[in-house]
């Protein structure tokens, strides 16, 4: 059975919800590396331990967001062909699943190695890191983008309730473009504002992109 673009859209939706669960739960729960030394700060062993002891929970986490961003670049692609109105923000949202899975097909391949291989490699683990980060950074910029353009489409429904989530999108879309965009040349040092506004970015996305999805395909 094809798949309608109200489907595209309500798939989209959900998985980029998942994405933003799974970020919070990571986060909340595995975080990255800690010193087990605070005076000292994260050692390479700390780097090792952490790779080593919580691979597994670190895995699943990333694996489930693998299969999320791989239904996003598929769907949003469905979309974009079936003649969705804005197609350039269903080709950004795309683009955005396909640099997801760059990141995260970098963290599952190459963390663990790079980490367990010796401190000789810390640089090498650092480079991969930031190079995963920089894909991750340009992936929220793209969302953010892809927010504008479906709360541009939008703003022109009468619904009241579809133009809250219209101008949100815009405007959360717009901060995480501006931030993600910013960071990509500075590396890790802005990570936390890039990370919050794409994340906030994702779920305003989602629902407009889910709405936008519903009027394409009552059309169809």
């Amino acid at each position: 059975m094809d798949m309608t673009t109200k489907g595209a859209g309500t798939i989209i939706a959900i998985a980029l919800i998942v994405s933003i669960a799974t970020q919070i739960f990571y986060m909340a729960t595995l975080g990255g590396p800690q010193p087990s030394d605070p005076a000292a700060g994260v050692t390479h062993a700390d780097v090792v331990a952490y790779f080593t002891e919580r691979w597994a929970e670190i895995a699943a986490v990333w694996m489930i967001e693998l299969a999320a961003f791989a239904l996003i670049a598929i769907a949003a692609l469905v979309a974009m062909t079936r003649g969705a109105p804005m197609s350039w923000a269903w080709g950004a949202l795309a683009l955005a699943g396909a640099f997801n899975l760059i990141q995260l097909g970098m963290g599952l391949a190459m963390f663990k190695p790079a980490a367990t291989g010796g401190a000789e490699l810390q640089p090498v683990l650092d480079i991969i890191v930031s190079g995963a980060f920089f894909f991750y950074f340009l992936a929220k910029a793209l969302i953010g983008l892809a927010g504008i353009g479906f709360g541009l489409a939008l703003w022109r429904e009468p619904s009241a309730m579809t133009k809250v989530v219209a101008i949100s999108s815009i405007l959360v879309g717009a901060a995480a473009a501006i931030a993600n965009i910013a960071t990509l040349p500075q590396g890790m040092a802005l990570i936390f504002p890039a990370g919050a506004t794409g994340t906030a970015a994702a779920l305003f996305t989602g629902l407009a992109a889910m709405l936008v999805a519903r009027q394409a395909g009552a059309k169809e």
